[in-house]
């Protein structure tokens, strides 16, 4: 992790491998049948123990392909 003064260091428009450290990883995406909620899984089901999920209301999503 970063402390403060690494934080300095970092482009303005940081690549999220090289200068972050992130990973990507493949995620299911579950909507809820109730609301308009989203549940962001690691796809593979060995990672769930060890990874964070992510719940989202639809508003928070943003298409990033085109």
């Amino acid at each position: 992790m970063f402390s403060d003064g690494n934080w300095d260091e970092v482009p303005d428009d940081p690549d999220p491998h090289e200068n972050l450290g992130y990973e990507l990883a493949e995620l299911t995406v579950i909507q809820s049948e109730t609301d308009d909620r989203y549940v962001f899984l690691p796809a593979e089901e060995d990672q769930l123990l060890e990874e964070a999920f992510i719940v989202a209301d639809e508003d928070a999503l943003v298409e990033l392909e085109e």
